[in-house]
């Protein structure tokens, strides 16, 4: 069976994707966007790869119709998987194409389609004649329903998933001891874009403040983006730079010992689907602080992580203050989380459920 994998991402979530498609299907990753992909997509094996930089950098639909229409007609797929929405779906709902399955992402749903009439319009065309929709939150389902009328059954709810093999919790100690990291210190990672969505500005506020007066704390920023430079102008300014290390973008193999050597993750997102980097955190066993962002709230509670509002800094601070003061707090929610990753998010398991999508669609 032949695949026509389409995205304007080409990130570590394509390529978790397609290192499983390629294992059981004939899949080629078009890829419409400014951006390279990864240097995993190059390596994939029996992955065919175009990938084209739009004239109109975030909107493909206005340049790239006919050329989209000659990779349909020379590949010639059984079906056609596309996200995002509103950027490479539109081109596949354009192309009158069967089967179409949309793959939301989270922000070209809950973000996107508020900004303009036009990216709404986009939006609901695609919504309306793909022949199913597969998301990873029940909120980001129930948000398709309400606001687009897509019936429940059209739609199919996992989470994407995480290689369990690679991410497992590995002895802190140990881990900081191969990072070279202090081991008396209280380490707080973050792994998220430089990008306003992900509430940069309200963590390093927070973390400005849960700070001061210690010399025994650092946070670890695993971030590149739009926002890096008024970032690393802030870190300056509030002379935080021995305390903040920013190590760009991390090859996803040497994740697992990161965030293991850590004892706190962090992600104070005001809009967020199910976040891969959260999953990964689990598996791996540092304390959570998260914000009641409604995807989020499906998989952390009171019980295994510690919940903030959005938007909050000074609350943000209390979070990290209440972990610093209790190791026993950081262990007892990275043990329960762990047990939780294994079970809810294990890409080989979830894996299946893509492909019974494939299967229904194709009979």
């Amino acid at each position: 069976m032949k695949i026509l994998y389409v995205s304007s991402n080409g990130g570590i979530h394509d390529f978790r994707f397609l290192k499983k498609l390629v294992e059981d299907y004939e899949v080629l990753f078009l890829h419409y966007a400014s951006g390279e992909i990864i240097d995993e997509l190059d390596r994939l094996d029996h992955l065919q790869i175009i990938s084209k930089k739009p004239a109109f950098r975030s909107l493909p639909v206005l340049s790239e119709r006919g050329h989209f229409r000659k990779v349909l007609n020379e590949f010639k797929p059984d079906l056609i998987h596309s996200g995002y929405v509103w950027q490479v779906g539109i081109l596949a709902a354009g192309s009158g194409f069967h089967p179409h399955l949309s793959m939301p992402w989270g922000s070209d749903i809950l973000i996107e389609p508020d900004k303009s009439f036009f990216k709404k319009s986009l939006v609901r065309k695609v919504i309306k004649t793909c022949d199913h929709i597969q998301c990873d939150a029940e909120f980001v389902k129930q948000k398709i329903i309400s606001d687009y009328g897509k019936h429940a059954d059209d739609i199919t709810v996992f989470p994407w998933g995480i290689d369990l093999s690679l991410f497992s919790r590995k002895d802190r100690c140990e881990a900081r001891k191969q990072l070279n990291l202090n081991p008396d210190k209280f380490v707080i990672i973050f792994n998220r874009h430089f990008e306003p969505v992900y509430g940069v500005s309200y963590l390093l506020e927070a973390f400005a403040k849960f700070s001061e007066g210690k010399n025994d704390v650092e946070m670890l920023m695993l971030s590149e983006g739009s926002g890096k430079t008024e970032a690393l102008r802030y870190i300056t300014e509030k002379g935080l730079d021995e305390k903040i290390r920013i190590l760009g973008r991390v090859p996803n193999k040497d994740l697992p010992l990161l965030l293991s050597a850590s004892d706190v993750y962090v992600s104070p997102s005001l809009s967020d689907g199910t976040s891969l980097s959260l999953l990964e955190a689990m598996a791996c066993g540092p304390g959570l602080i998260v914000t009641d962002v409604p995807a989020i709230k499906e998989w952390v509670t009171g019980e295994n992580g510690i919940m903030t509002a959005r938007g909050n800094s000074a609350a943000l601070a209390e979070a990290m203050e209440k972990y610093y003061r209790s190791p026993e707090l950081v262990r007892a929610h990275g043990e329960k989380n762990s047990v939780i990753a294994a079970d809810r998010a294990d890409w080989d398991k979830n894996y299946l459920k893509l492909k019974e999508i494939y299967s229904k669609l194709l009979r």
